[in-house]
This record gives structure tokens, C-alpha cells and sequence, in this order.
């Protein structure tokens, strides 16, 4: 006959179990729904990634957290963003970490396409494949937890989970950024620029904001591209994309207009303060050699027109069109110049 006490202590052992798995479940379920919002809260890759690793480092109670990006041509993973306790570190001061895939543990996590766990008696390490759908994207490496405890096996159905979700975030970021920005220069495209100015004029209409735009024509274009050569064209196209881009805020909007016309939108900023920038964007394009296919030497100017916007704008289209006028008036008076709308 069984001992009636051996048998409530086993039930108790056994409800205890299932109280501490149960107990476990809710945390992950907590921990994947406080990524997914965050992750959910942009499209934008730049504004994702840092989330992303700034979450879930904190959600997962880990020391570092990096992700890499997993380059099929070149053979390597180049790191994307870390957080290293909390120093959020950022793509342009990564890339020097690169990691060989050829023989490497990332290697067998990507080929592989499952976790790899690796304690030792100095350091911890986990490695999550990033797999949208079928597509393996990269690697989360994750180093160290806080409680100083190894990683467990137990918890890669979780990582997987969340690397999963990584995974897709950044997807649709690339997908996002292909349909929004320009194959040649990399800024954005039109369609965007319509919209964000929709956006921007019914921000300041709303809480009385400023903000401006600045419209450029790179000189004598066609003729430039008749003596040189269209790709000698396209490429002083990127370099002026890349001096548009390297000289304003982050928060400033980049597109490509149309053809040889470029424009930025000026969030947060007066007229004053655009045409400071505007004046200083033409020096630096006057001053700029720009290369050419055959490596020589090249010499650009611009013509920049520039608005703000002010209560008596219907709609975008009338911002765009003063800054237009500006700029046709730049291209009277000889171009390689800034002009403001006057009204």
C-alpha cells in the first residue's frame, strides 16, 4: 500500500513543476509582446534597428546584443547595430567587427539555420539565426547574461522566436526602402516626397510649426551629360546626392525630384535658417571635384530655390511652386546661386 504522504508530495512536485513552466511561458509571452510593439512602432530601418537592439538586450537581460547582416556575395556578416550594456553602438562605428562566415560558428548558424549555444568558463554566448519566411537575413549574437547564469537550451525556442520577428522587422524595413527611395542616388523617391510634405504642412498648420524646403537644379545638366557621357552623369548624380545627404540632419528629407532636380525638406526650420544652409550647400558644390567615369576631374554648380511655409499655402503645391519660382529666378540671374521666395 503506497504511503498516502509520498503520494501528495509527488502531486505537489509535479503542480510545482507546472506552476514554474506556466510561471515561464507568461514572461516569454510578456518579454515577445514588449518587442513586438516596439518593433512595430516605424518602418524606417535607422529608427528599427537601434529599437530593436535596445529592447530586446533589455527584455532578453543580456550584457551585448549585436546584429549582422548576412552578405552572401562577400562572404561575411556585417554588423548592423550593438548594444553593448548601454552604449548603443551604430553601423559606422562597426565596421571594422565584420566576421568571416566561411568555418566561422555564424557560418554554421546560417547554413544550419538553428541556434547555437556556447558556455564556457569565461564568456557566454548564444547565436540566433534571423530567417524570414525561408530567407536567412543574418545572425543576433547575444553575449553574457546579466544574472551571470549560462544561456540554456530550454530558451532557444524563445530566440528563435524572436529572431524570427527580427527578422521580418528588418524585411519589411528593405522592402519599405526599396519602394520608397531611388535606385541611382539613394534618396528618396517623388511619391515620398509628396507624402512627407503633406504630412509636414498639416503638422504646421496644426501646431503652428515651421518648416522649409530647398529645390535644386544642378546647372546645365543636358549639356553636361552631352559632353561627358551618361554615366559620367549618373555618377556626379550620386556624388550630389551623397553631398545633399552628408551635409544636412538626419531629420532633414532627401529626395530626388526628378531627372537633375533634388530637394530637402527642412523640418523644425525658418526661412532664415534654410537659406544659411542653402548658401552653404552651393559652396560646397561649387568647391566639390566631382569624378568622372574616366577618373578626371569635374567642376558643378547649382541653382537653389528656396520656401517656407507660411499661413497663406493652400497645400503643399503651393510651397513647392514658390520654391520653383525661386529657383527659376536663380537660373535668371546666372545660376550657381541661391534665391528665396520673395512673395
Amino acid at each position: 500500500m503506497s504511503d498516502p504522504r509520498a503520494v501528495e508530495a509527488g502531486e505537489y512536485d509535479a503542480l510545482y513543476k507546472s506552476y514554474v513552466h506556466l510561471t515561464k511561458e507568461v514572461e516569454n509571452l510578456s518579454t515577445i509582446r514588449e518587442i513586438a510593439l516596439a518593433i512595430g512602432t516605424s518602418i524606417e530601418l535607422s529608427e528599427i534597428l537601434p529599437t530593436i537592439a535596445t529592447v530586446v538586450q533589455g527584455a532578453l537581460g543580456v550584457r551585448k546584443l549585436t546584429l549582422y547582416e548576412w552578405d552572401k556575395r562577400a562572404s561575411i556578416g556585417k554588423p548592423l547595430v550593438a548594444q553593448h550594456g548601454r552604449d548603443l553602438i551604430t553601423m559606422d562605428r562597426l565596421a571594422e567587427d565584420q566576421i568571416e562566415i566561411e568555418g566561422s560558428t555564424f557560418g554554421g548558424v546560417l547554413i544550419g539555420g538553428a541556434p547555437v549555444i556556447a558556455n564556457s568558463e569565461y564568456e557566454c554566448d548564444a547565436y540566433i539565426p534571423l530567417i524570414s519566411k525561408t530567407d536567412t537575413l543574418g545572425v543576433m549574437h547575444l553575449q553574457d547574461r546579466d544574472d551571470g547564469a549560462p544561456f540554456a537550451q530550454e530558451d532557444t525556442a524563445l530566440y528563435q522566436t524572436i529572431g524570427g520577428m527580427i527578422a521580418i522587422a528588418i524585411n519589411n524595413a528593405q522592402l519599405y526602402a526599396l519602394a520608397v527611395t531611388d535606385g541611382l542616388t539613394g534618396l528618396y523617391v517623388r511619391r515620398y516626397f509628396d507624402l512627407r510634405m503633406e504630412e509636414e504642412m498639416e503638422q504646421a498648420k496644426r501646431y503652428d510649426r515651421e518648416f522649409a524646403l530647398m529645390l535644386f537644379d544642378i546647372d546645365h545638366f543636358k549639356k553636361f551629360n552631352d559632353t561627358h557621357g551618361h554615366q559620367t552623369g549618373d555618377m556626379v548624380l550620386q556624388e550630389f546626392a551623397d553631398l545633399l545627404r552628408n551635409n544636412t540632419r538626419k531629420s532633414d528629407i532627401c529626395c530626388r525630384y526628378g531627372g537633375e532636380e533634388m530637394t530637402v525638406i527642412l523640418p523644425e526650420s525658418a526661412m532664415e535658417e534654410a537659406a544659411l544652409l542653402a548658401n552653404k550647400l552651393c559652396d560646397i558644390i561649387r568647391n566639390h571635384v566631382f569624378t568622372g567615369t574616366g577618373g578626371q576631374d569635374l567642376s558643378v554648380t547649382t541653382s537653389i530655390g528656396v520656401s517656407a511655409y507660411r499661413e497663406d499655402f493652400d497645400d503643399p503645391h503651393a510651397m513647392v511652386e514658390a520654391a520653383d519660382k525661386a529657383l527659376y529666378k536663380a537660373k535668371e540671374l546666372g545660376r550657381n546661386r541661391v534665391e528665396l521666395d520673395s512673395y
